[in-house]
């Protein structure tokens, strides 16, 4: 047998010094310089459309870490991602129909999610239910996408064809890298705009300002219920709105010279462009309803607080859409009431279920606006009736809703706290962050009007922690002087004796049930015609001020003369430095025992059965806190009451740390 032939194997045709040539030649080539085998065919363009879909998928993924408050749009990023980075790594490495197909649905799903977030908005995907503007990130992520579906359906269309022995993909690759790495850093960076919770409702132009990539506002973090604060912090990518408020915000607003919300720290462009729309919107729209009778036609109706000087008109049915800051469709008017007259003030927009210190709320205007809630009110049959009891926590009458709906203000006419200012005392309601720190109060809430931008201040400020002087009120006399002086310095002394209301109480003082107001007055009303006047042992009325905690703080005496004696037969104990003034517009509960403030009469000077009108007392307040209109200054709105014919208000609308007004 003759040995089996061996197989003769080609020799190389490469010579060393060719060999050595080819070597460098591929050594040289990119990575991405594909050979192909002779005879080969493949889709025309699949390549490139793989790149493309790399690159949108890495813009994804560079923007999922940032929307980690919020686990449900968190997880949809991160499935774009996987689909889009699976996808075009298996068109780029295995080349075929299948492959192509997949690139092609993924982008073309994903290009035309990002088209219904800038048009309409998706209502059943957390963050995502308002229109969004378009940033730079999400916007080249979208041209990837685009690119990256269009040329894997042109590649299915043509079909395959000779492919060149090598196709050199250095210049897209470089391309996508272009686009990609830039709107990598934006969307992985920067600090975004838009909602990032469970619950969060993004807000871009007129919506939120999502993105795979866009600007992230400050956030202020407390817990659900908005007991609790982070450390205030800054890194690279939060800016915590309650490390502290903004020195240089609220700003007086005046409508007939226009909003002025630039230039404040912590607050974006797109933040700054929302806040600037939601109030030209406003100012625009919210006229229809220049009257109540407006109002009520289009099924607004009054919640029964004109007593506190603004009056609320709600259409509750728009409080459970799925408008957001929709000044078209404003959940509740304000009006300020003097009398029988009802003039528009503003909107009041109140937001679905949620904390106020939600990133759908917090993040639409940043530092601008601090959202608050009524969660001590008391209601029945759509009507505020008092607040709930400090000590029980609950509602002696009717029932407490909770904080479950915050709201802001939108003014339509001057206020020197800004045009999202909140109303004063217990009409600020709770904010998820302290007082100090909320940006719809003047100076942490100790130092707003109700409205006016003007004041017709006489009084000088008073502090009774420093020596009482209240000298320098032209005519006075120093008999007049010595007499009011006298009257606060006996006051201080001695009314602290019914700081606690329970002490008061056990007195026979009764609550007129006006807490809401933010001044709640206490009435002995076996005291107001006695013929004891101007004595802190024996008060006709005690004014507490409600706190955030359920606690009463007493603010000021209310002396009241006899109800048989008129404004114009006072005593002028302490000539024009104390102004006596009366309420003749309240209507009380039928109640021998504990009457309360139910409303205000009507045009005619009457109450509504069963509501009653009490003879009126003149009085005067005596403060014991500081107040920016003098010791005797009286509240605000309605509050003020009723002075002697021919007199003004005495420093109106200017009031400090007094009691203040408002729902």
């Amino acid at each position: 047998m003759q040995p089996p032939r061996q197989r003769e194997l080609p020799l190389p045709t490469d010579t060393p010094e060719t060999l050595g040539v080819n070597y460098t030649r591929r050594m040289q080539n990119s990575p991405v310089d594909v050979t192909t085998p002779a005879g080969e065919t493949r889709f025309p363009g699949l390549a490139v459309a793989a790149l493309a879909s790399l690159g949108a998928g890495a813009i994804h993924a560079a923007a999922t870490g940032i929307h980690a408050e919020n686990p449900q749009l968190a997880r949809l990023f991160v499935v774009i991602t996987v689909l889009q980075l699976a996808a075009g790594l298996w068109a780029l490495v295995r080349p075929n129909r299948l492959a192509a197909a997949a690139v092609a649905a993924v982008n073309v799903a994903a290009v035309a999610g990002w088209l219904t977030t800038r048009l309409a908005g998706v209502s059943f995907i957390d963050g995502l239910e308002t229109r969004e503007a378009a940033q730079f990130a999400d916007t080249m992520c979208a041209a990837l996408g685009a690119v990256a579906a269009g040329t894997a359906v042109a590649a299915l269309l043509v079909g395959r064809r000779p492919a060149p022995q090598r196709h050199r993909l250095a210049v897209p690759s470089l391309l996508v890298a272009a686009m990609a790495v830039p709107a990598m850093w934006a969307g992985g960076t920067q600090v975004h705009s838009h909602a990032h919770t469970d619950t969060a409702l993004a807000a871009g132009a007129d919506g939120h300002v999502h993105a795979d990539g866009s600007t992230d506002a400050a956030h202020d973090h407390t817990d659900a219920a908005g007991t609790g604060t982070d450390a205030a912090t800054t890194d690279t990518t939060h800016t915590h709105e309650h490390a502290a408020a903004s020195t240089d915000w609220p700003r007086a607003w005046d409508p007939a010279k226009g909003a002025d919300v630039k230039g404040v720290p912590g607050v974006s462009a797109e933040q700054e462009a929302r806040a600037q729309k939601l109030i030209d919107e406003t100012l625009k729209y919210l006229p229809k309803w220049s009257t109540p009778e407006a109002a009520m036609a289009d099924g607004y109706r009054s919640i029964g607080d004109a007593g506190t000087g603004s009056e609320h008109y709600i259409k509750f049915s728009l409080i459970a859409d799925t408008a957001f800051l929709d000044a078209q469709a404003p959940e509740s008017l304000v009006y300020d009431v003097d009398g029988d007259k009802r003039t528009l003030a503003g909107a009041m927009y109140i937001a679905g279920a949620m904390a106020t210190d939600d990133p759908k709320l917090t993040d639409f205007a940043g530092p601008l606006m601090t959202w608050h809630n009524h969660g001590d009110l008391c209601w029945d049959a759509g009507k505020v009736i008092g607040v709930i009891n400090p000590v029980t926590k609950a509602c002696d009458r009717g029932t407490n809703l909770g904080a479950q709906f915050p709201m802001v203000h939108v003014w339509i006419r001057a206020h020197q706290c800004g045009p999202f200012a909140a109303l004063e005392g217990v009409g600020s309601g709770q904010a998820a962050v302290p007082e100090d720190q909320r940006v719809d109060l003047c100076n942490g809430g100790h130092d707003h009007s109700h409205g006016s931008t003007t004041a017709t201040a006489t009084a000088k400020p008073y502090d009774p922690t420093q020596p009482i002087d209240l000298s320098g009120t032209p005519g006075v006399t120093p008999e007049q002087q010595a007499a009011a002086e006298n009257l606060v310095a006996v006051t201080l002394v001695r009314l602290p004796q019914w700081s606690d209301y329970k002490v008061a109480e056990a007195a026979g003082f009764k609550s007129i049930g006006d807490g809401v107001t933010g001044a709640e007055h206490y009435i002995h009303w076996d005291w107001i015609n006695d013929d004891v006047t101007l004595d802190p042992d024996h008060p006709e009325s005690l004014v507490y001020e409600p706190q955030p905690d359920g606690s009463k703080k007493l603010v000021s005496a209310m002396f009241m003369l006899p109800d048989t004696v008129t404004l114009d037969k006072v005593p002028n104990i302490g000539g024009a430095l104390m102004q006596w003034h009366i309420h003749d517009n309240l209507c009380f509960t039928n109640d021998p025992v504990q009457p309360r403030v139910a409303g205000v009469t009507n045009g005619q000077g009457q109450c509504a059965a069963p509501l009653t009108k009490f003879r009126p007392a003149p009085m005067i307040h005596v403060w014991i806190t500081p107040h920016k209109c003098g010791p005797f200054a009286a509240l605000e709105g309605v509050g003020a009451g009723q002075v002697a014919a021919g007199e003004e208000h005495l420093c109106d609308h200017a009031h400090g740390s007094g009691a203040g007004l408002g729902v």
